[in-house]
């Protein structure tokens, strides 16, 4: 019996699971709406020009077009390689669709888009990459009568600030993408046996070096997270290919963060050299054009930062090799107010200014009620402890991305944006509480 039920399991592959998922009529119309919206706000809604709620977006659209034209990312104008290598994975697509003719603009908003999108699919996948490790046996189990499930679905997916970051051309959607990715396939690899095994294990490991490539700090805070999980898992279950997962997807995305830099000679330099200077005046005219837009981009970024700056102010903090101690003991002394900032900041009524810090006051009082209750839920005791041990690792997730942006974020801006990251373990944690899983009509299986 138990050798038929593994064999079962070793079916469920990732097309299976999205037909699975498809089935839902109301997943099926959350994505309707959900690209629909997307194409209406990129054809018609956005400007032509860099939003002012991203400017970033500019920046980004700049690399796509250095990219593809196969100019060395040394060369860069003002970030040289550094910015390619924290966002390869938002820079290399978008200018494949530069060279297909798109305007690099349009071509960073369509990737943003189109990870935003799959973010909801791989969210859906997710949640039944864990009901078949709950049950193996759920194909009676119809998902789009689940009113909760439904509901945290739809919240994730149109909640303000979320949709908006994932339309614009910013990392924020791809970070999330490629995150959700590697958590689906590590469920996936947790309930996996045989060739699977190790199949879920090499893509696991390479969804995490992807995600290196769209925010490092980010993909780092989940690797050690998921890293204790692991440990956990082996402790508890002896399934230790997590594990090497995890410690490949870590190294790898360190070395796909890391571009060899080609020295600049006053033969290759078109600045340095006169004579090359003169034979290629349209590329410097070019170079010449982007740092101006860079230097505009930095303006704009510069003046939304002074405009929330009063609610999360630059850390008075101060680095010395030999103040360790004091620099740790500040930093901890700073910590609850720039964490409630970071997390509950701009307040309705109190933080104003602006019609854009009205907007992420009210967002903010979902945020107020998220928080709490996702730690709550995780916290509680639990018949499953595999579901205890995921809880809290998307608990831990939270509360360490939020700890370390809260001392390095410099405005509440660029903070509040950065929050979107802690959006999706929220709502997964509320997915799987108990309450969310009333149709199984046989006990939970544990992990063999």
């Amino acid at each position: 019996m138990k050798s038929r039920s593994r064999h079962r399991v070793e079916r469920y592959t990732i097309i299976a699971d999205i037909r699975f998922a498809l089935t839902s009529k109301l997943l099926v119309v959350i994505l309707i709406i959900s690209g629909a919206i997307r194409v209406l706000f990129q054809s018609v809604l956005l400007p032509n020009s860099p939003s002012v709620f991203g400017p970033d977006e500019g920046t980004y659209a700049l690399l796509a077009k250095h990219v593809s034209q196969g100019l060395p990312v040394e060369q860069f104008p003002v970030y040289g390689p550094g910015l390619y290598n924290s966002a390869k994975s938002i820079a290399l697509p978008s200018a494949f669709i530069v060279k297909l003719g798109l305007d690099e603009l349009t071509a960073v908003r369509t990737v943003a888009s189109a990870y935003g999108l799959t973010s909801t699919l791989f969210l859906a996948l997710s949640f039944i990459a864990y009901l078949r490790i709950r049950n193996q046996n759920i194909q009676d189990l119809s998902f789009s009568l689940d009113k909760k499930f439904i509901i945290m679905l739809t919240l994730f997916t149109f909640f303000p600030s979320n949709f908006i970051w994932s339309i614009l051309g910013l990392r924020e959607s791809g970070s999330q993408f490629w995150v959700i990715a590697t958590f689906y396939l590590i469920l996936k690899l947790l309930n996996s046996t045989g060739r699977d095994l190790w199949k879920f294990t090499v893509l696991s490991a390479i969804s995490l070096t992807i995600a290196y490539g769209a925010r490092p700090q980010t993909a780092l805070v989940f690797s050690l997270v998921m890293l204790i999980l692991s440990i956990a898992i082996l402790l508890k279950f002896r399934k230790f290919v997590p594990i090497i997962a995890i410690l490949i997807g870590t190294l790898a995305g360190q070395a796909f963060t890391t571009t060899p830099t080609t020295p600049t000679t006053p033969t290759t330099s078109p600045i340095i050299n006169p004579l090359k200077t003169l034979q290629n005046i349209n590329p410097l005219k070019t170079l010449q054009n982007q740092i101006l837009t860079i230097q505009i981009l930095e303006s704009r970024r510069n003046a939304n930062a002074l405009g929330a700056q009063s609610a999360l102010p630059i850390s008075t903090c101060q680095s010395s090799p030999n103040e360790i101690v004091n620099l740790i003991r500040c930093n901890i002394s700073e910590l609850p107010y720039r964490l409630f900032a970071f997390l509950f900041r701009p307040l309705i009524f109190f933080d104003q200014g602006s019609t854009t810090l009205i907007f992420a006051a009210l967002e903010n009082l979902v945020w107020i009620i998220l928080v709490p209750i996702s730690i709550w839920v995780s916290l509680r005791k639990k018949e499953n402890t595999l579901s205890r041990f995921i809880s809290l690792t998307l608990t831990s997730f939270v509360l360490v991305f939020a700890f370390s942006a809260a001392l390095y974020e410099g405005n509440l801006g660029t903070a509040f944006r950065h929050k979107s990251t802690i959006l999706w373990p929220i709502i997964f944690i509320l997915m799987i509480s108990p309450r969310v899983l009333p149709k199984f009509r046989s006990k939970s299986e544990p992990v063999a």
